[in-house]
């Protein structure tokens, strides 16, 4: 009785004493924003539903011009991967982080990706992780034609 009253005490200190990283979101994200600069310019952000195989997607700008486009995504076969990439994201089950950087050249495109949640955005840098989610591009441009 007495060892477990003591490991209990323990454990109590060892919580209490736990300081939170307030540079690092913890837990669920609620939507990732695209953003896409340069040639092609599309900004949109998506926004899981209570399907997991449906997100609802919200384009702002499309080439060059302030719009508002709103419609459901719905998984099919060629989009498997990313559907499934992008729910493991927003749920913290897969590294955001890596070592992908922006080339600082001053011609082309830049596309920028990052998750929202807790009112920041974190960039994604995992190039695999980036290179599923680019796929979300092709998709919302299929759907605005």
């Amino acid at each position: 009785m007495k060892t477990t009253g003591i490991i209990f005490l323990l454990f109590l200190a060892m919580c209490i004493s736990c300081k939170k990283d307030s540079n690092t979101i913890k837990g669920f994200y609620d939507s990732m924003h695209f953003v896409r600069y340069g040639g092609g310019q599309i900004e949109f952000t998506i926004y899981p539903t209570d399907n997991p195989d449906q997100f609802n997607a919200v384009v702002t700008k499309c080439d060059f011009r302030d719009t508002t486009i709103q419609f459901s995504l719905s998984i099919n076969q060629d989009y498997t991967s990313a559907f499934s990439s992008l729910n493991k994201a927003m749920n913290n089950q897969i590294q955001i982080n890596g070592d992908f950087k922006q080339s600082t050249l001053a011609t082309g495109t830049w596309s920028f990706i990052y998750l929202a949640g807790n009112g920041k955005e974190t960039e994604v840098t995992n190039t695999k992780l980036r290179d599923s989610l680019l796929l979300f591009e092709k998709l919302i441009r299929t759907g605005i034609q």
